[in-house]
């Protein structure tokens, strides 16, 4: 899969929010970044797991006096490709992922996204 097809993928999963949310991530310029590979500290640092995405920054709601990157969701496309060979199947776990990401960004810790299944 091309990187810009990966990219669509993740824009119709935003676009199939719910309007209230979409719209507090516009608002709050949070980014959902497709990239090709996981990066080499987070890779290091979750050895031996698949890493689909990653939330970074400040969860929404929360103030910090000091922010030194861009609150964002990355996707990392590898990811998807090392686990799923049917396309319709990784296109739903993009799809849960792009969920379970935003889910931290509002707040969630990673045991109420499980249970919500996402």
């Amino acid at each position: 899969m091309q990187l810009e097809e990966f990219e669509e993928i993740i824009n119709q999963a935003v676009s199939d929010l719910p309007g209230k949310f979409k719209d507090l991530l516009d608002k709050n310029q949070i980014r959902l970044i497709p990239r090709d590979f996981v990066p080499p500290p987070l890779s290091e640092q979750h050895k031996g797991s698949v890493v689909f995405g990653v939330f970074i920054g400040v969860p929404y709601g929360r103030f910090v006096n000091i922010q030194l990157e861009p609150t964002r969701i990355e996707l990392y496309k590898a990811s998807f490709e090392q686990v799923f060979t049917d396309k319709d199947n990784m296109i739903r776990q993009i799809r849960t992922t792009v969920v379970h990401e935003i889910a931290h960004y509002f707040g969630f810790s990673e045991k109420e996204i499980r249970k919500l299944g996402y």
